[in-house]
């Protein structure tokens, strides 16, 4: 008797040539009653391949298949996730190199912006400047203007040896006509925003020392509500924030308080005289 791997059982009748010829072994029923007498070998011949045949039941057969199978599968699942973890890794690497780059870039482009506008400058794109001063006296900044480039200046290149080795450099040097420095904007939407940024700042600076006067001067030790009109006033696109507006009004409502009080004493004065 001899089985293949599924277990199945045939009757060896001849072999040739690695070719075993054998009859299955098959059920014998009782057709009037159903009932099964055993197994018999089959009237007619298969062939089968001799090395797929075995003597016994293949149960270790199977059992080393099975265990070669398992050891191919977790073979399998390692080398998966080994290249699940190198893929992780490169992913990894590559977005650190990425991000690096990204931050050398933005970096390289703000210490070297002066000659990327210069550049702009040069192919004929139009760029928006704008002129922003710390204020002389008050901590505020002064009201922002766009400058006439008729007479404007921009860089500066300062001479290196090689002699010595001395690098050189070129560096940022903007003179308006007044000879105030300015900076250069891609868009008016960026110069207009700039100039928010800037007027928030003013308003900052403002809340934490208050002064209601409307002179507006900029040689004022203080920065007054005056100047933050005369922001409003330069760029229209600015308004005053209205805890600002309530703070004056408060104080515009004091003071008429006081001169009211004020009036009254003197009319008090004149009237017991």
């Amino acid at each position: 008797m001899l089985y293949d791997k599924t277990g199945a059982a045939f009757d060896l009748d001849h072999e040739r040539d690695g070719t075993a010829y054998v009859r299955p072994m098959v059920k014998v029923v009782d057709v009037d009653t159903g009932e099964e007498y055993g197994h018999e070998p089959a009237e007619y011949l298969v062939e089968r391949r001799r090395c797929d045949l075995f003597d016994a039941p293949p149960v270790e057969a199977l059992n080393a298949d099975i265990a070669a199978k398992q050891a191919e599968l977790a073979a399998l699942q390692s080398q998966i996730a080994k290249t699940k973890r190198d893929a992780a890794n490169e992913t990894w690497r590559a977005r650190h190199d990425l991000e690096t780059a990204q931050r050398q870039l933005a970096d390289w482009m703000k210490t070297h912006k002066v000659m990327i506008d210069l550049g702009k400058l040069l192919e004929g794109q139009t760029l928006y400047p704008l002129t922003v001063k710390e204020g002389s006296y008050h901590p505020g900044r002064e009201v922002p203007s766009i400058p006439q480039m008729r007479n404007a200046s921009y860089l500066r290149l300062s001479g290196g040896d090689w002699d010595t080795g001395k690098a050189w450099s070129c560096k940022r040097y903007s003179s308006d006509n007044y000879g105030c420095r300015f900076q250069f904007f891609d868009t008016e939407d960026e110069r207009a925003d700039a100039i928010a940024s800037e007027f928030d700042r003013t308003c900052d600076a403002f809340r934490k020392s208050p002064a209601f006067s409307l002179d507006g001067k900029t040689y004022s030790t203080r920065l007054d509500f005056g100047t933050l009109t005369r922001w409003v006033e330069t760029h229209a696109a600015l308004t005053i924030p209205a805890d600002i507006l309530a703070m004056k009004a408060a104080d515009d409502a004091a003071k008429v308080e006081a001169r009211k009080a004020k009036l009254a004493a003197e009319l008090a004065a004149i009237d017991n005289a």
